[in-house]
């Protein structure tokens, strides 16, 4: 019942946040063969060190490396990090302080099932809207790759390696925003709360001889890159990076079910 409740809540957003995706991912494939025509001019001008080696693969001298990194760029690095990070705080701020700021979180915890499947009902549910849509635009992207005037090849297996980190990645960012939630009076202090963490880390990873301690670091271009490059299998991403981030999801969940189980109204 919870969890249907929330998804109609989120459902629509869900639409929303899908077709966003959609409309940054496609025009970035169909002008690539523009962007690649600027030359190497573009590296000049990046500010930092990481972020000219970035755009030196996407100018690689093969066309199909080249293409590759660059949408392990636009479909990742840029795409999901911002509009999937997005969602999941505008969605998961809410969750539990909305009901409290609403005066309802009293109502809700009234009913015949523990705090924990409570909590778990309202997380499922925007957890799967977070996710979906990660991987069908990124499958999306294969067959607009074929399309003219690209003529490019994009590995599924790649695609979908990077899709299933990404999506952990989002995933974790929604965990800290329950906890926000759960901790917060109101949704707006979540919000700002969750906010202030994001900024944050994107601050320290721009800071050269810093950014190694940036959450950002898990979800960057040296994560997708070499993965779209076919460097990356998933033995190796999977247990190398994606299983650490989904323990700290469980750890940071956990720490809210607890709290939900034992904060005041």
């Amino acid at each position: 019942m919870i969890a249907k409740k929330t998804w109609r809540e989120v459902r629509g957003m869900g639409l929303a946040y899908l077709l966003i995706l959609e409309m940054m991912l496609v025009p970035a494939i169909l002008l690539y063969p523009e962007l690649r025509r600027a030359g190497s001019a573009l590296v000049e001008i990046m500010p930092a060190d990481f972020l000219k080696k970035m755009m030196q693969q996407v100018f690689d001298p093969d066309s199909g490396t080249a293409f590759r990194a660059y949408m392990a760029v636009q479909m990742f690095f840029k795409g999901v990090n911002i509009v999937g990070i997005a969602a999941a705080v505008l969605m998961g701020t809410g969750m539990v302080a909305r009901e409290r700021e609403n005066q309802t979180l009293e109502f809700l915890l009234a009913r015949p099932i523990s705090r924990s499947r409570i909590l778990w009902g309202k997380f499922w549910p925007i957890a799967l809207v977070v996710v979906v849509p990660v991987f069908l635009t990124s499958w999306s992207a294969i067959p607009i790759s074929a399309l003219e005037p690209v003529n490019e090849e994009l590995p599924f297996a790649a695609v979908t390696i990077c899709s299933l980190h990404n999506a952990a990645f989002c995933v974790l960012v929604l965990a800290v925003t329950t906890l926000c939630s759960v901790l917060a009076r109101a949704q707006v202090h979540a919000a700002f709360w969750v906010g202030a963490l994001v900024i944050l880390q994107v601050a320290l990873y721009f800071i050269q001889k810093i950014r190694v301690v940036s959450l950002f670091r898990l979800s960057d271009f040296e994560v997708y890159g070499p993965i779209m490059a076919g460097n990356d299998g998933f033995q190796s991403v999977f247990f190398g990076m994606t299983i650490w981030v989904l323990l700290a999801t469980a750890v940071v969940y956990l720490l809210a079910d607890r709290l939900f189980r034992r904060v005041a109204l």
